[in-house]
């Protein structure tokens, strides 16, 4: 009777522990069903998976995962390192992160068609879409340049504030500019006016134009400057070619004045 008894009650513990256990729902390491709702698989899973890189660990939690620590944390691989240190800051690929994200190595931030790209060899390049017709700018290590309006892959140019525009190879100013040196390279100057064969207007035809014209000869008027502007290379030329010829002016003056001086003076001997 004893043996019947204790027979009876090992199998009514066996039902009620396999009871309790139906009432919770969890998969093994292997993600092999143990006992409940074989759906929460989907949800709740630590396994391990066969990759073209190996057996890998698999991990999934339903809800998030609240990982708290005092120290650092490392995930290390073979090729790389994610480095959250005791400060807060993080390192990618170095385990002294001196900023609040310190990578070593390229890196680029992509959103819809816009990028910022870091090469890791000093070369950074920013580019757009999203708003007006797309633009880029480089910086290259090499060289030390900053190139804006790269390529020329765009039509709206590169505005620098609100006066300073960058188009193709010409930048426009709507402003001052200051400048401690400001070097134009431009050729020919104007020394033909001192070639031999050079025809040197003559005065009596200047002072026709200048009454006519109000201004002088191949040099724009005020209007037409105010209008168009001044091309600085070109009407420095064009002054200095005024300048060269004035001093050609000079230099027959002052022979026309010597020789009157002589005669002025024989005439005064003569007197005597």
């Amino acid at each position: 009777m004893k043996k019947i008894l204790l027979t009876s009650l090992f199998a009514l513990s066996a039902i009620t522990v396999k009871a309790q256990i139906q009432n919770y729902y969890f998969t093994n390491l292997y993600a092999k069903n143990v006992e409940g709702n074989t759906t929460e698989e989907a949800n709740y899973r630590i396994s391990n998976i066969q990759t073209s890189a190996g057996w890998i660990l698999d991990t999934k939690w339903w809800g998030g995962i609240n990982f708290t620590t005092q120290g650092s944390i490392k995930l290390k691989s073979l090729w790389g390192t994610l480095y959250v240190s005791n400060s807060g800051t993080i390192g990618i690929n170095t385990e002294n992160p001196q900023h609040t994200l310190d990578v070593r190595g390229d890196f680029k931030v992509t959103s819809d068609n816009n990028y910022f790209f870091y090469n890791g060899a000093g070369d950074l390049k920013l580019s757009y879409q999203t708003r007006g017709t797309g633009g880029r700018a480089i910086v290259h290590d090499t060289g030390n340049t900053l190139s804006l309006n790269y390529d020329n892959d765009f039509t709206g140019g590169t505005r620098i504030g609100n006066t300073f525009l960058v188009k193709g190879d010409n930048a426009s100013l709507q402003g001052k500019l200051e400048a401690k040196e400001i070097k134009v390279t431009l050729t020919p100057t104007a020394d033909f006016v001192f070639a031999e064969d050079y025809d040197l207007p003559k005065l009596e035809d200047v002072e026709k134009h200048i009454k006519e014209k109000k201004h002088l000869p191949e040099i724009a008027s005020a209007k037409q400057m105010e209008k168009e502007g001044v091309n600085v290379g070109e009407f420095q030329i064009k002054l200095l070619q005024k300048i060269e010829e004035l001093t050609l002016y000079t230099i027959e003056q002052n022979k026309l004045i010597k020789d009157q001086q002589k005669r002025i003076e024989s005439l005064e001997n003569k007197n005597k």
